[in-house]
């Protein structure tokens, strides 16, 4: 007699520790779902990014970030770019003992154990019974980096929203501030800012109250403006506030340039034009006066305003100490002086020469 079991799928398996769905699913989304898996499948293979990126269909620029939230998870640690699962007492018991190393963007994942021990360790996975895993930092909600944040899909934030209060008192406060009713992909870009992006809920409300004040309190704008005060690490009110306060002196030193120029309907400056301003006007001290006087003397020399040409004439006048028309007159004067001196005594020098001449 003999017999054959067909296990299917279940014929090939690998460890995934407890953790990642007990702690690390709540702030994690598909892509960084789908590196970890497929990491993990690949022990003992050396890994590139391209690889990675063909086998999971994830853009090669999230990798990295992907892999840095399984180790803000403490899923795995990174030390001179080597990744290592972590090996504390509740994970050496269903973690592999593997290292991966990552050398020019290649992962290596090199396990230490027998293939023996390793089939016996997974089959004992599979009968083990979930262990709770306590947090260290279980006030401290893990935040890294974002350069193209995700953002939850509508099954997940409808879940998320019937069961996190802190999302739910956020919604109706924004609701309130708005005006309107947020559709669910409006809900997912709050709790993306709130989970993924790591932004305490004081300042999300400070960054609406923003958006409304500047009347752009749509969606766009206030994802837009979150994901980059998460990448400039504003995680408190006061960091929030000191940034707000720099926007709005930046954008009203660049309300006096673009007055000074004669400028309407400028709409939104380009980052070069806002650093223009913040320097002649917020470092440089240069009146309305004098912006206008250079960019006279730069349409009169080029026939159109050329901002690199302007600053260049402030940079010189800022360097002689001149910040008032008078001043730029006064050293105008006496420069014009000199040149009528140095030309005076250089046309009677020629004139000796030709009496010279002639008395020869």
């Amino acid at each position: 007699m003999s017999i054959k079991i067909n296990l299917g799928a279940w014929n090939s398996i690998f460890a995934v520790p407890s953790k990642v769905v007990d702690e690390g699913l709540k702030y994690s989304d598909g892509v960084k779902l789908k590196i970890l898996l497929y990491v993990l499948r690949n022990s003992g293979s050396i890994l590139d990014d391209d690889a990675i990126s063909k086998g999971t269909g994830v853009n090669v620029t999230d990798i990295p970030e992907a892999l840095d939230y399984w180790v803000s998870m403490d899923i795995f640690t990174k030390t001179d770019d080597i990744y290592t699962p972590v090996q504390s007492d509740n994970f050496k018991d269903f973690f592999f003992d593997a290292e991966m190393k990552a050398t020019d963007n290649k992962i290596n994942v090199i396990p230490n154990l027998e293939d023996e021990r390793k089939a016996g360790l997974q089959k004992e996975l599979i009968s083990e019974e979930t262990t709770e895993v306590s947090n260290k930092n279980e006030d401290v909600k893990p935040h890294f980096t974002v350069s193209r944040p995700q953002k939850p899909d509508f099954v997940f934030t409808s879940q998320r929203l019937a069961v996190d209060e802190e999302l739910k008192f956020l919604v109706e406060e924004v609701q309130t501030s708005l005006g309107k009713v947020l559709s669910n992909s409006d809900i997912s870009t709050l709790l993306m800012l709130k989970d993924t992006c790591g932004l305490p809920l004081d300042v999300i409300l400070m960054l609406i109250q923003y958006c409304i004040s500047i009347d752009k309190a749509n969606m766009r704008t206030i994802e837009k403006i979150g994901v980059q005060w998460s990448d400039d690490g504003i995680y408190s009110v006061e960091a929030a506030d000191n940034k707000i306060k720099q926007i709005m002196q930046t954008n009203k030193n660049f309300s006096i340039v673009s007055a000074a120029f004669g400028l309407k309907n400028v709409g939104s400056p380009t980052k070069k034009q806002l650093e223009y301003g913040d320097k002649w006007v917020g470092e440089w001290k240069f009146s309305h006066q004098m912006l206008r006087e250079a960019y006279e003397r730069c349409v009169d020399t080029k026939g159109t305003m050329n901002l690199r040409y302007i600053d260049g004439i402030l940079k010189r006048w800022n360097a002689d100490g001149i910040h008032s028309i008078e001043e730029l007159q006064k050293k105008e004067k006496i420069s014009s002086k000199v040149q009528i001196k140095s030309k005076s005594s250089y046309d009677i020098d020629e004139l000796e020469k030709i009496n010279t001449l002639d008395n020869l």
